[in-house]
């Protein structure tokens, strides 16, 4: 196979970061500005973007840390027994 040079626009896309050497599976960075996805602590299955969550509220405060949800259910659920889910996170 030979090198060649080629003309056309990737768009946003940066193949400089990209090693595709990975295996069975496939990963890419987040988006710069992207937030790493946390797990609920009080539904420890569903991921949570904590921007997002904050945008909204889902989200307590609790003995220094921060801990995000995933829905409005969460937060009446922590709030019972903040002590267990933070335990468990």
């Amino acid at each position: 196979m030979t090198a060649h040079s080629h003309d056309h626009d990737h768009g946003a896309h940066d193949h400089a970061h990209h090693d595709h050497d990975h295996g069975s599976h496939h990963h890419h960075e987040p988006a710069p500005g992207a937030s790493e996805r946390v797990r609920c602590p009080v539904m420890p299955g569903n991921l949570v973007n904590p921007e997002e969550a904050e945008s909204k509220g889902l989200f307590r405060d609790y003995e220094g840390s921060r801990y995000w949800f995933c829905c409005a259910d969460c937060g009446p659920l922590w709030d019972a027994d903040p002590a267990r889910y933070a335990a468990a996170a």
